[in-house]
């Protein structure tokens, strides 16, 4: 809290700060409030139709590029999907020479995730694109995303209210956007090739049991964040 009214009064104009101050205590993200987060040591522009970048996918933007690395993917073209504010594949496109692929279906969140791009000099391929109605296009070495994956029925953080319901919340007890991802990702990935997505701390074992039916020789498993859940699901493909 105390840091909280630290950044608040450090970003926000003086005239402006109790207009933010009144807004914060009503719930209001503080991260919307000053208009950026840290995310993988690079500064990326939120407003309300992007999705908050958490620390949790910071974590799995780490893991994934230690698989990279481990399993000498030189160059690699990656696919971010649902790519909201872009965080995601600036950080990748920043860390590994690679080349970078992202797609979402709204052309606000585009224009956000682009500006992002071009502040961090991080050279990415946007596309819109809905990635359930859609088909893709393209041959990866990696496909990565943090899709929406909260089922409807489940308690939410009552912040999350100003963030975009379609980045949080998805059908089938949210698991729509793995099986959507487990069927197309075979027309698009190298024979070589890994698959990096967030997940539910609840929902390991659906996703995996999704992933077993479309890529049955694949090594599949979970991972878990710095608090302890399952939250991340790696597909690797004739990676040895």
């Amino acid at each position: 809290m105390v840091k909280d009214l630290e950044l608040l009064e450090k970003y926000i104009p003086k005239a402006k700060r109790g207009e933010a101050l009144k807004k914060y205590q009503e719930g209001y993200p503080l991260q919307y409030l000053i208009g950026d987060v840290d995310f993988y040591g690079y500064k990326i522009k939120v407003d309300e139709n992007v999705l908050i970048p958490r620390f949790e996918t910071e974590y799995l933007v780490e893991k994934t590029l230690n698989l990279l690395k481990k399993y000498n993917f030189e160059n690699p073209n990656i696919l971010d999907l649902a790519t909201g504010s872009g965080c995601i594949a600036i950080a990748l496109k920043k860390e590994i020479t690679s080349n970078v692929s992202a797609l979402d279906y709204k052309n606000n969140v585009l224009e956000i995730a682009k500006q992002n791009a071009l502040n961090n000099k991080a050279t990415i391929n946007f596309q819109k694109l809905d990635i359930l109605k859609e088909e893709w296009q393209g041959n990866y070495d990696l496909i990565i995303s943090n899709p929406p994956y909260v089922s409807y029925q489940e308690p939410t953080d009552p912040k999350t209210k100003y963030e975009p319901q379609d980045a949080i919340f998805a059908l089938n007890d949210g698991l729509i956007f793995y099986e959507n991802i487990a069927k197309k990702s075979k027309n698009v990935l190298k024979k070589k090739s890994i698959i990096a997505l967030e997940m539910g701390y609840n929902q390991k074992d659906k996703v995996i049991s999704i992933f077993k039916k479309f890529y049955p020789e694949a090594k599949i498993y979970g991972e878990k964040d710095l608090n302890n859940f399952d939250r991340y699901i790696f597909v690797l493909n004739n990676c040895e």
